[in-house]
């Protein structure tokens, strides 16, 4: 997980989810994200358990807060523990997606990496003919083509997309991204999946994915987790703009 990228709100959840108790103290929290890897890049132990609580504590006396702290015996509130507040009933179901062709999500998917690159200072522009290459990004003098997959979610099921053999290119300057169109408890988000053509290849001779005329990957979410093929934790490459350099 990138320094630049750290969205606490989604990573205070992940946690809370493998202590695996809505009420938890900081230190507890910080052990997991240790045990489980999801401490960001950069930052000691002692330092994330420091940057979690204050982000814990602003949270818990905002507007809409998402957690809160828990008082003691004495009336006051207890150090270092926070809750992780119940959703309302009618956030906990996301709106259903109207029934669309892969046409419309494939397109919505482009433009969706697009804006990511843009709001990234990318100059990016979608490409007029799908060659194999849907996105054309240049940075700091550096061009990259990019192939965008669009997986939508589907309840209980991992995400679903696939690269046709012919259209696969590996080169220093092509990437894959995968969409992931994923329900959450306010509603739909997109979570962005980025790999290298050489993670692809590399995935492919470790037989992890399969090379045949498609080259299929899926993408499931365990626990706090995000796994390719149901064997390799690709959490680190979720939404990881930077790997593109």
């Amino acid at each position: 997980m990138n320094n630049k990228t750290i969205d606490w709100s989604e990573l205070a959840v992940r946690l809370y989810d493998g202590v695996g108790r809505k009420t938890a103290h900081i230190s507890e929290l910080a052990e997991t994200a240790l045990s489980l890897e999801l401490i960001p890049l950069g930052y000691a132990p002692e330092e994330f358990q420091r940057k979690l609580n204050s982000y814990l504590l602003r949270n818990s006396k905002s507007k809409a807060p998402q957690f809160s702290r828990v008082k003691n015996k004495k009336g006051g509130f207890a150090k270092g523990t926070f809750r992780l507040r119940p959703q309302r009933a009618f956030d906990l179901m996301p709106a259903e997606l109207p029934k669309v062709t892969t046409q419309f999500t494939g397109a919505a998917g482009e433009f969706a990496v697009l804006s990511e690159l843009l709001f990234r200072g990318f100059n990016a522009s979608k490409m007029t003919v799908d060659d194999g290459i849907d996105v054309v990004a240049s940075k700091n003098e550096k061009y990259f083509h990019i192939q965008v997959k669009t997986a939508n979610y589907s309840e209980g099921r991992p995400f679903q997309a696939s690269i046709r053999q012919g259209a696969f290119k590996l080169s220093s300057n092509v990437f894959y991204i995968v969409v992931l169109r994923q329900a959450t408890a306010v509603g739909f988000v997109n979570k962005y999946a980025i790999f290298p053509s050489s993670d692809i290849r590399r995935f492919i001779s470790q037989g992890i994915l399969k090379d045949g005329p498609a080259i299929s990957l899926r993408i499931s979410i365990e626990r706090t987790k995000y796994l390719l093929a149901g064997k390799v934790d690709i959490s680190h490459q979720i939404n990881d703009f930077d790997i593109i350099c």
